[in-house]
């Protein structure tokens, strides 16, 4: 069966119309063969991008934690402060929390009730909210990241689905292959596994419309396990986008070499020093140690104390400036303690307009988004269908639409004064109106009794 199987594939993939570069066969060939680090090498990393971002966003990596210390002569080294900032995590979780802050809203336009209810029911079970969170998260700190829908059966040939988050930091490196019309025609992703001799073992699993190949580093080669891909579409949701603090590297940096050497005066001259005449300092009972009198027998017998010097106008103003385009350059509104104060009183149309900054990068990402979670729920139909066999053909007629929600939600007896408005000047139906109020998870159940309702009014009269 599986020699069938993958006598099928060979062919298909031999007979496969070339794209521009002719990559897409070669890869495959290289696959089926047990060459996969050629196979590897042909598809598309971002490596050197994402191991640059992850190093900015964790603190600990910072270039200021290299600065040197100083060693002065005859004297102990002194360790100089090294203050990074956690910028690019505040820039990071603003951006997710004006795209997703709110869950994403789901409605249907087409198709069956229980149909429906199982890719509902399939959002919840999978947590689809909070692995959305993370992936973006993920894709805003490390540029890429990816949502795998693995597929697999149980000892009683039962289907089953589990989501799996891939990213470089979760020890997953992925690569990818597009065709020249900017297609995802193949994806990749390698992870070691502990053998039971406890070594580690290399893996890369590729993945297609029509096949999934598991493969292993061996002693010598590669070991290849195809298999079918019942949904008959990549399985894996690639996610894409600019680190969300790009453009601010330079000030950023600069910010924490300001801090860390403010630090170090501060430390300097965080001891009392005293500057004393030689005839003060020979009247002292112990040279050492200040005492608390001193007796100033001379016209210029001096003895005070040397304050630390203060911060110049010129370093104030660099810093605030600093704060402020960092933010600004980002598109990240300002959700300090004092900015937030004024927010209390104002209706929502004002907020946005004093978080329009947040509003525009928001539009930016969902240029991003919208199509990856479009794909994202073309997926999930496919794998409630191998999932509900039986369900197929109201799965294949089912239609479904989403938006990205408001991330400080709507004034709810505003917007039922709006809806109640155009409903009453005959401008939406009863059906958008109750969909719109989102008071039950049964719109269609909540119209019927209304109109029954008001039937049964009419007919009393």
């Amino acid at each position: 069966m599986q020699s069938n199987f993958v006598s099928g594939i060979h062919n298909f993939f031999r007979n496969l119309i070339l794209n521009a570069t002719g990559a897409e066969r070669t890869l495959f060939e290289y696959v089926a063969s047990g060459d996969v680090s050629h196979a590897i090498n042909l598809m598309n990393s971002n490596e050197t991008d994402v191991d640059n971002a992850i190093k900015e966003y964790w603190p600990q990596k910072h270039d200021i934690m290299r600065r040197p210390n100083r060693v002065p002569k005859n004297k102990q080294p002194y360790i100089t402060c090294k203050l990074p900032r956690c910028r690019q995590r505040y820039i990071n979780e603003i951006e997710l929390f004006f795209l997703l802050g709110n869950p994403i809203l789901w409605r249907k336009v087409e198709g069956d009730d229980e149909a429906y209810k199982l890719f509902t029911d399939f959002l919840s079970e999978q947590r689809f909210d909070s692995t959305m969170r993370k992936v973006k998260r993920l894709a805003g700190s490390e540029t890429e990241c990816a949502k795998y829908y693995h597929l697999y059966r149980d000892d009683d040939n039962t289907p089953h689905c589990n989501v799996v988050i891939l990213a470089r930091s979760l020890g997953y490196d992925l690569r990818t292959l597009k065709d020249q019309y900017g297609k995802l025609v193949a994806v990749a992703f390698g992870y070691k596994l502990r053998s039971a001799n406890g070594r580690y073992v290399q893996h890369w699993d590729f993945l297609t419309e029509d096949a999934s190949y598991f493969t292993q580093k061996e002693a010598v080669g590669w070991s290849v396990k195809p298999y079918p891909n019942p949904t008959h579409k990549i399985n894996l949701i690639y996610y894409q986008q600019p680190k969300s603090w790009e453009g601010a590297e330079p000030r950023m940096a600069r910010e924490e070499e300001i801090d860390s050497k403010i630090g170090d005066t501060n430390n300097y001259f965080a001891d009392p020093i005293a500057v004393a005449t030689t005839d003060v300092i020979n009247s002292m009972v112990d040279p050492n140690t200040p005492a608390k009198l001193m007796q100033v027998t001379g016209r210029d017998s001096r003895f005070e104390y040397v304050n630390p010097p203060q911060a110049s106008e010129l370093r104030a103003a660099e810093k605030e400036d600093l704060e402020k385009s960092i933010l600004f350059d980002t598109f990240t509104p300002d959700f300090s303690f004092d900015k937030l104060k004024g927010l209390g009183t104002l209706s929502g149309v004002a907020i946005k307009n004093a978080m329009i900054l947040g509003y525009l990068k928001r539009a930016n990402r969902m240029e991003i988004y919208e199509e990856l979670v479009d794909r994202d729920k073309n997926v999930i139909i496919a794998v409630l269908k191998f999932l509900h066999p039986e369900m197929e053909k109201k799965l294949d007629e089912l239609k479904i639409k989403f938006e990205f929600s408001e991330p400080f939600g709507e004034d709810e007896k505003e917007n039922w004064q709006k809806l109640e408005g155009l409903y009453g000047a005959g401008l939406v139906s009863l059906d958008e109106a109750v969909r719109r109020l989102s008071l039950t998870d049964s719109p269609e159940e909540e119209i019927a009794k209304i109109r029954a309702d008001a039937q049964k009014e009419s007919a009393s009269m």
